[in-house]
């Protein structure tokens, strides 16, 4: 951002009309210094984008791309374009002006982690994988371990914990790896989900050694112990996550799991059911309590509440709450 002399700086003061200040201070200036107008319009660019106002801000953008004819400011107008139409939904434009930003400036690192999150939010694991190949453009010496474990979360995400596993093992190997409790919760994860609960438990164990505070550490290792069929050790780890964390709802649906399926106490493990609804009001992420709560509610033959929890179940999904009569 070049440096304009005369251009006043405004109080950070109140803070909540900073952003309209700042602007309305740059618009000024942009009429008392038309010499200056492209560097001044950068700097609204700025800090416009940082206010949302999107479609404002596109026109800006394409307008400064016009009179920007040496390309000073290219970078920064495909950047702030990219956002723009990241909040606008239009996945072609954002595409588009985010690889001509990497293409103008290899060595940004936030275009380029920002396409590959977007190409995540958008489930596209492979096109991910392939921006985070970026960092290996020779820009980035320090963030090997960091770009294995982005692809490592991608494969994950696709299912392949076999190459998940891989890149987080590769790049525990890597000196000041600088995220070593993550990556044993990662490959804990990965070990989970190939069925391998002793290997699994050790690295949850490692990363619990790294930070005993950590709740992900103990309800990885009680899912080790619930799938080895120690309740008694699952349940201690499921409770000292709580303890950590009192909103960990996959802790408490896996503890009334055990006290339903392995003690038989229905009541209990119906009052965690609930405990996990009132921590998590995302009505989404419930699905699978309303499930299973449908389903303690029958096996002790209420089946008023059975009926109820079905229907929050199925509307859970999407679906109205009288769509189909089948058991689950």
């Amino acid at each position: 951002m070049k440096h304009l002399p005369y251009l006043k700086m405004v109080a950070r003061e109140p803070a909540e009309t900073f952003l309209d200040r700042t602007i309305a201070n740059i618009r000024d200036a942009i009429l008392a210094h038309p010499e200056d107008e492209i560097h001044l319009r950068q700097q609204l660019l700025i800090y416009l984008h940082v206010h949302e106002k999107t479609d404002e801000t596109i026109k800006l953008a394409l307008d400064l791309m016009e009179m920007d004819a040496d390309k000073i400011y290219a970078f920064d107008c495909f950047l702030v374009l990219a956002r723009m139409y990241a909040r606008k939904n239009d996945s072609i434009q954002t595409i588009e002006y985010y690889q001509k930003a990497i293409a103008t400036d290899p060595a940004c690192y936030e275009s380029i982690a920002e396409l590959a999150a977007f190409y995540e939010t958008q489930l596209n694991f492979d096109a991910a994988i392939a921006v985070y190949d970026y960092f290996d453009n020779g820009h980035f010496d320090d963030m090997t371990a960091d770009t294995l474990c982005f692809k490592g979360i991608c494969y994950y995400n696709k299912q392949e914990h076999e190459k998940a596993l891989d890149c987080f093992q590769t790049a525990l190997k890597i000196p000041d790896n600088n995220n070593e409790e993550r990556l044993n919760l990662n490959i804990g994860g990965c070990y989970i989900n190939l069925k391998n609960f002793t290997e699994a438990s050790t690295h949850f164990g490692k990363a619990l050694e790294i930070n005993p505070q950590s709740a992900e550490a103990h309800y990885g290792l009680g899912l080790c112990y619930q799938h080895t069929d120690d309740g008694y050790r699952a349940m201690h780890h499921y409770f000292e996550a709580i303890k950590l964390n009192p909103n960990y709802r996959e802790a408490y649906n896996n503890i009334a799991a055990i006290t339903i399926n392995q003690e038989g106490d229905y009541k209990t493990g119906i009052e965690m059911l609930k405990k996990t609804i009132e921590t998590c009001p995302d009505q989404q992420a419930t699905t699978l309590i309303y499930l299973n709560l449908s389903r303690a509610y029958k096996a002790l033959c209420e089946f008023t509440l059975a009926d109820y929890y079905k229907a929050e179940y199925m509307k859970s999904l999407g679906f109205d709450s009288s769509f189909g009569d089948e058991d689950n």
